[in-house]
Order: structure tokens, then sequence, then C-alpha cells
């Protein structure tokens, strides 16, 4: 059929072709009923993109493949990768081999998998400009919605073009929830005119047909494109004449009548094309009749001819592959009969393509909707598939095909294995409280207590992550119980389990530890359970602070010392690099962290990358290293809402840190306020104080003094009645003296800094204690503030701490200056302004250059060009491309698209005065110098 009436959405498909090809790639989204030109629509954006010079990858959706994993993604990519050259899994891409049923494949890379997919995308890209176009996407697969997920919140840099065509969105459908958070431009298609009906009326049946009889048929068909021509189909059978005096004729042919039109045109073929026909609506588009032909009981010679009949009563396509016409005909044919019939039929279907030694995922469809019947071949068949759908990256089926299995029913001796797969596969689903269910079924079910104690790991973490912490304690703990104290590494992994799952409930890690110090005592670190058990330890007293910091220091550097465990390595990076940064050793928290991220990089994890650069933010404003700080934290926080992450008050809340102590008061702001982070709700948790501290602390340089109070007061109560008194794992109560003594509240803000100054010496990391000298001086004034001021200087020098050592130069000699001794305030202001203008502690220095020029003395200006004016994100990328990376490993390495860093190379050369990467490790070399 001609394509009517889409002149101005073909435009608009053309216009954003056109910025593909220019590198702004989009995603569109093209809605409409069923019958109302979709397809053809698509067939029309194709041929345009290929007058355009944009390659055009195709996929339909199905509702047979809505569980074959990633269906839609290889008939996009397949076609194109038998022939691709060069290789197209270079890179990040080679995390999605699996996908096409190379490499080895993983269970625990859901997320690495749309990874590879999206760099698999881009590579294709570079040989040209790309259209992805899917049809059809309302029955898309759940694990290729995750790569449109994926690439539609990252396409805005690639020349790339995806097409999606579809149904109108019911809310929590699949691809609804795909595109939630993104932006798509939607084209509604809307039904023919009147005009274009008479057109359409006149071209089928007669160029004289009246007006009368036309706008019946626009009527009666709604202006639908597909119930049109299935009406003038009809008409034309009945010999009905397109005269004014057959118009009521026309009124009966209304949109509900359609199936019985198709099931009428199919009846008169004879009972062989009924049977051909519900055998080919059971099995979808074949590329060959033998199948079908055994399904429906005709022999092959036989099956050709009926299928040549079938296309000329345009009930199915005469060209390969064999399918209906339109999905609408495959539904009346498929809906007519029982719902008994249907079931049979999938099951003959399966039993058909497992003696043709079809691949085990093509029974799944089959198998899901035939009838349990406690036949161990379909608990078989589904398992094996469910193993090939994990081994692809698609947990999503592995998931639907265990959940059929267990309905069959397996054998009694087969359940605990079921229900177990089950759960690991819900887990790599994110559905966390189905996942909590299937493995406490297998918990219960199995009786050796080594296996229910590796059961209870998996469960109970799952268990936290439902929020369920307190079923999770106790099954970590009766599993324990059970296989007793022996030391082994089970036993050691479910103690580590259980002070984790402590954490997550928030009790004091103090009622604990005694545990973790008794199993101590005799680990060496040699495995990864002895090695989270010592995390566990050191973070725990790192906290608490009721251990000196050179103890704290020696339990995490003893717990990093190995490789990290190859499951949850993230949880032992984040222990040992809180307890090593809270124990003053900078560095090595800082190598602890990398060491985890180049981890996550190389498996193509996008949460736990995100998670850590959260961390490595953190840290880096710990040790001073704003600029990194705040590249990691802009970074961080892209990823996770790009991703709808729900760490983004985390995220948040350490960039908003790391803006204000750059001087980015407005965008911190901006960042709070957009992010609901000014609403208590968001900040319920233990990670809240993170949002209380950063908050507060961005209040005081707003001057915004009770504000500031209110939360630093806010963040002590959480952290106090969870145990956590360290000063150095957050110096809320140094940042609440200070607001207390703008407000004139002295005693309370002496009160906080007496209490901050004892117990960081009792727990003795440098960093701490200068801090609540700097607080404790500035609150004394005088002579005897003058002196803690000269002992927090002397204290910072013991500490890798930058800021806090710039800091405390400044205020010292800033005390200095007020208290008339020029001379003497000059030097420490100057080695507070060199350190904050080398970290980018812009307010920092701006007061160090205040006062130095009160002392009568000419600072520096502060630099507008070279090494310092870059910003965060360009000195990280600046410093990569200087160790030789190319742009396509850079973007890859920090999982930005190879246009973000092509833009910040752009401006990094504009502001250091170069043209290539030639003088980029001379012209960085200047910023540890400056």
């Amino acid at each position: 059929m001609p394509l009517y009436e889409r002149d101005q959405e073909l435009a608009r498909v053309g216009d954003v072709l056109t910025a593909a090809r220019a590198g702004r790639g989009a995603v569109l989204l093209v809605e409409g009923v069923p019958g109302i030109g979709k397809t053809a629509l698509l067939r029309a954006a194709v041929a345009a993109a290929g007058d355009r010079g944009v390659r055009a990858l195709t996929a339909v959706g199905g509702e047979l493949e809505q569980e074959l994993p990633f269906a839609i993604v290889r008939q996009l990519f397949e076609p194109v990768l038998r022939s691709a050259d060069p290789e197209p899994f270079s890179g990040a891409a080679a995390l999605a081999a699996p996908v096409f049923g190379a490499g080895g494949g993983s269970e625990s890379a859901t997320g690495s998998v749309v990874h590879g997919l999206y760099w698999l995308c881009s590579n294709l890209a570079e040989r040209g400009p790309l259209m992805l176009t899917v049809d059809d996407a309302h029955w898309a697969d759940e694990a290729s919605l995750r790569f449109i997920s994926h690439l539609a919140r990252r396409i805005a840099d690639l020349p790339v073009l995806l097409l999606l065509c579809g149904r109108p969105r019911m809310p929590g459908s699949g691809l609804t929830r795909a595109l939630s958070g993104t932006h798509p431009e939607v084209l509604v298609l809307s039904p023919l005119s009147d005009r274009a009906v008479a057109g359409l009326v006149r071209e089928r049946m007669s160029g004289a047909a009246d007006d009368v009889f036309c706008q019946a048929c626009s009527r009666a068909t709604g202006g639908n494109p597909f119930l049109l021509a299935e009406a003038l189909t009809s008409l034309r059978a009945d010999r009905v004449r397109p005269v004014a005096a057959e118009a009521g004729r026309v009124e009966d042919l209304r949109p509900e009548t359609v199936s019985r039109a198709v099931l009428s045109r199919l009846a008169r073929v004879g009972p062989e094309a009924v049977r051909l026909a519900r055998a080919l609506a059971v099995l979808g588009p074949v590329t060959d009749l033998h199948r079908a032909a055994r399904l429906a009981g005709v022999q092959r010679p036989r099956a050709a001819e009926i299928a040549d009949a079938l296309a000329q009563e345009s009930i199915i396509t005469g060209t390969r592959p064999v399918e209906f016409v339109h999905p609408l005909v495959r539904t009346a044919v498929y809906a007519d009969g029982s719902d008994m019939r249907r079931a049979a039929d999938h099951k003959r279907a399966a039993l058909i393509l497992a003696a043709d030694d079809a691949p085990p995922e093509t029974l799944v469809p089959h198998l899901l909707a035939a009838e349990p019947e406690s036949d161990p071949f379909v608990v078989g068949a589904l398992r094996t598939a469910a193993a090939g759908a994990l081994a692809r990256g698609a947990p999503e089926t592995a998931a639907a095909c265990l959940t059929r299995a267990l309905a069959e029913p397996p054998a009694p001796a087969e359940r605990p294995r079921l229900h177990a797969d089950l759960g690991y596969a819900l887990g790599m689903a994110h559905r966390p409280e189905e996942a909590a269910e299937a493995l406490r079924a297998a918990f219960d079910l199995t009786e050796d207590p080594l296996a229910r104690g590796r059961l209870a790991l998996d469960l109970g973490t799952i268990m936290v992550l439902a929020g369920r912490v307190d079923e999770a304690r106790e099954t970590f703990e009766r599993a324990r119980r059970a296989i007793g104290d022996t030391g082994s590494e089970l036993s050691l992994r479910l103690h580590a389990a259980f002070a984790l799952a402590a954490f997550a409930s928030r009790e004091p890690p103090g009622t604990w530890m005694g545990r973790l110090d008794r199993l101590a005592a005799g680990l060496s670190g040699a495995t990864d359970a002895e090695r989270l058990i010592l995390g566990c330890l050191a973070f725990g007293a790192s906290v608490t602070g009721d251990r000196p910091a050179a103890e704290v220091a020696d339990l995490a550097s003893r717990a990093a010392s190995g490789p990290l465990p190859a499951r949850h390595g993230w949880v032992l990076a984040n222990f040992t690099n809180a307890a090593l940064g809270i124990a003053g050793r900078h560095s090595e928290s800082l190598a602890v962290l990398d060491r985890a991220i180049e981890n996550a990089r190389r498996r193509g994890d996008v949460a736990e990358f995100r998670y850590l650069l959260v961390l490595r933010s953190h840290t880096g404003l710990y040790s001073g290293s704003l600029l990194d700080a705040e590249a990691d934290g802009r970074a961080a926080l892209a990823l996770h809402e790009e991703d709808q992450a729900r760490e983004i008050p985390l995220a948040a809340a350490v960039l908003v840190d790391a803006l204000a102590e750059r001087g980015a008061v407005t965008e911190a702001q901006a960042v709070l306020a957009e992010r609901g982070l000014e609403d208590e709700d968001q900040v319920r948790l233990l990670i809240g104080h993170f949002v209380h501290l950063a908050r507060g602390r961005l209040r005081l340089r707003q001057n915004r003094f009770r504000e500031a109070a209110r939360d630093l007061r806010a963040c002590g109560d959480a952290l106090s009645g969870a145990g956590y008194t360290n000063p150095n794992f957050a110096e809320w109560r140094s940042n609440a003296a200070l607001a207390h003594l703008a407000l004139g509240e002295r005693a309370a803000a002496m009160d906080l800094a007496a209490e901050d100054l004892e117990l960081a010496r009792r727990f003795g990391a440098p960093r701490a204690i200068a801090i609540a000298l700097r607080a404790t001086g500035l609150i004394e004034a005088g002579a005897r503030g003058l002196a803690l001021l000269e002992e927090a200087v002397a204290v910072a020098e013991l500490s890798s701490a930058d800021l806090v050592r710039a800091r405390a130069l400044v205020d010292y000699g800033s005390a200095l200056r007020r208290a008339g001794r020029r001379a003497d305030a000059q030097p420490p202001l100057r080695r507070g302004l060199d350190l904050a203008a080398r970290i980018g502690a812009r307010p920092l220095a701006t007061q160090a250059t205040e006062e130095l020029t009160a002392t009568g003395a000419r600072p520096r200006r502060e630099l507008l060009t070279g090494p310092l004016s870059l910003t965060a994100a360009e000195l990280r990328v600046a410093r990569l491309a200087a160790e030789e990376a190319t742009n396509r490993e850079i973007a890859q390495m920090l999982f930005v698209s190879r246009r973000t860093v092509e833009i910040h190379l752009t401006s990094t050369y504009r502001k250091l005065g170069i043209d290539s990467r030639r003088g980029l490790k001379a012209a960085l070399a200047a910023l540890s110098t400056a």
C-alpha cells in the first residue's frame, strides 16, 4: 500500500538522519495503534537513510520472541557482524561477544554486556553513520530493552539514530521502563483523512467510487490503513460495488469484524490451509515450511501449494521468511480455538524443534506456552536454555525458563538447584525481592550444611539489597552455627557477611567487632575471606576511633595486600579504602580504589565503576586533591543519572562537597536543589550523613549559619547513634563549631571543638587533630588561639592532606596578621596560597591573596591560562592522553563517549596553547610546580 499523508513525519525523519550524520544522535519513537502504518513509515525511513548514506540495521519485535535472549539486538547486529571488517569487537566491545555466541560468557556481567554493546555500536558507527530501527518495539525482549535504555541515555554524541516503532506505551510496560528518564522525540501517527481514504478506495475498487461510499469506508475503519485494506479486500470478495446504495454494507465492516473476515477467507482455502496457518501462527516467521508442515500434519509439497493460496488471499507473505502479512492477521488466526489446543500445539512444536536439534533457546517460547505435565524433557530443556541465556547476559530469559521449569514440576531432587538458579537469575535481573524468595526456597529444601551455608551467603546478600537486613543476619547466623566456627573459608565468609549486614542495619560496630577480633588474631590475609574479615574489622575500628590510627592502618593494609575478590571485590575495596584514608594513609587508600576501578573498567561493570568513582571523589576530597575530587564527582553523578541509579543522593552530595571547596557555590546549590536534596526524605539512610555534611558545609559558605548548624548536628546525630564517633570519618563537629561561632554561640562552639580535639588526639591521625586544633584556635582567639593555630600547622605538616595543610597555613597567617605581626604572617600565607592554588581551592586562595595584600605583600595573580585553568574533567582526559591513550581508550576507561573526549581535548589544547598531544606532557608538568 502506498504511503499516504506521512510527508511531515518523513521530513522529520530526514532531519534527524541529517543530524545523525553530523554526529548528533537521537531517539525517535513512532507510536500508533495497530494497523496505522508504522511499518510502512519505517520502510520509507530505511529508504531515506540509504539515500543519505546512512546504513540501516533493522529488527522486528515479535510475541514469540519476547523470551529469547537479546532477540532484537541479534537481529540488528548479526547480519553486519557476519561481514564486518575490521573486527568490530575491539576494545570494550569484546564484552558483548557472548551475546552473539562468541566468548565464554559471564553470569555476573549484565551491565558489562550492554556496555559492550554500546561500544560495538560505536565501533560500527565509526565506519559510517547508523540508523537502528526496531519495529513492534512493544514486543522487544527485556535483555534488548536494557541495551536500548543504555544506548538511549548515551546516544547524543554518536552518529546514530535509534528509530523505534510501537503501539502507544502503557504505564509499566517494558518499553516505557526502558525509556524512562530519557526524552525521545515522539511522532504519533494519525488516522488517514477522508480524502486519503477516498483515494485508496478509488485505487483499489474503482476510480468512479461514490463519495458516500468512500465516506462510509472512512467511518467504518476510522482511517486505519490496515483495517481499510482488509475491508476493501472483503468488499471485493463479496462483489460489493462502490456506489452510494451499497454504503450500508460497509458499516458492517468495523474493526471488530476483521478477525471474522480473515478467518472466513482462510476457511475458503480449506481445512488443510487452516491447519497450516495455525502452525505458522504458533511457529512464527519461518524460512522453510517443513516444520510448519509437520506441525499441521500435511505433506511438504502440499504445504507449498497451500502457502501459495494463502499468499493470494493476503494472509501470509509470498516471500521468505514466510510470515503473516500483518500482526493483526496472525493474532486472528492464533486466537481462533481454545487455550488447550494452542498449548498442545506449542508442546508439539517444541518436540519438532528438539528432534531437529534446533538451538535450545528456540524451544523456549513454546515450552513456556505448553501446559505443565511433569515432563522431564521440558525441565531439562528449560534448564539448558536458562544456562545459555545467562551465558549471553540475559538473566530475564533465564528467570522465565526456570520459573516455568519449576511449574512443570521437576522431580523433588531437582527442586533445590532450580530454586537456587532462579534466585541467582532474578538477582542478576535486579529483582531482589523475588530473588530472595527463590533462594529462601532453595535454602529450606537443602539439607547439607555446607550447601546451605553457600546458599545463605547469596540469600542474605539479596535480602540486604531488598531491605530485609534482620532476616539476612538471622540467615547468616543459622548457617554459621550449622557448620560451626571451623575457621574454614565458608565460616569466615559467613562471619564477614554478618558484619556487612550489621553495617547495613546501622548496628553500632562495637556490638559485633569482638567476634571479628577473635577471628582476626589467627588470620594472615591469605584468602579472600580472611582479607574481608580484616577489612570489616579495620573499617569498624576506623569509624569508632577506639583504636589507634596506626593499628587501623595495619589491619587495612593486611586486608588490601592481596588481589581483590572476583565477586564483590568492591566491598573489600570500600572498607579498606575508607579505613586507610581515615587512618591517614591517603596514597594507599587511593591505590586500593584505583585497583578496584581498573577491575570494574576491565569487566565493563558500569554500576561498580560509578560507585567506586563516588568513593574516589570522597577520598580525593579527604586528601585535598580537589581537581580529582571534582572530576570523579562529576563523572560519578553523570553515570548515576544516566542509569537512574539509586545512589544519586550520595553521588550528588560528594560532588557538592567538592564544588564548594573549589568555590563553585552556585553550582553546588543547583546540584542540591535539582536532585531534591533539600528534602529530608532523601537522607534517611546512614549514607545520608554525606548529604547532611555536604549541605551543612555549603551553608557555611553561603553564610546560612543556622541551617548549617542544623544540618551538621543532624549528621552528628545519625553517626553518633550508629557508633560512628571518629572525627576523621566526618568532621561534623569542627564545622558545626564554626557555625555556632558565627552565630555568636561561643560556648556551644567550644564544647564541640573540645570534644572533637579530644577524640582526634585519642585516634591519633594528624589530619583530624589539625582540623580540631584549627577550629579550637579560631574559637579561642588571642594568644591561646594563635598558639593552637600554630600547632595545627605543625600537625598538618605530618599529614598528606593538602587541603587541611593549606587551610591551617592560611588561618595561622591571617591570625598573625590580625595580631599585628605582618612580616611573620607572610611566609605561611604565601605557602598556603601556593598550596591552595595548586590543589584548586579557589576560595582559600582568594582568602590568602587578600590577607597577603593586607600585610603589604604583592601576591601573584591566579593563572587564567595554562594547566591551572583546566576544568577537572579536562585535566583528567589530558593526563590520560599524555600517557598515550587513544581517544577511544580514554572514552572506554571513563565510560563516556569519544565525542566527549574530543571536546575536552580541543578545549585543553586551546587553553594550553598547543595544537596536539605532543605538548601535553610538558604543559601538564607545570601543574605540579605551579
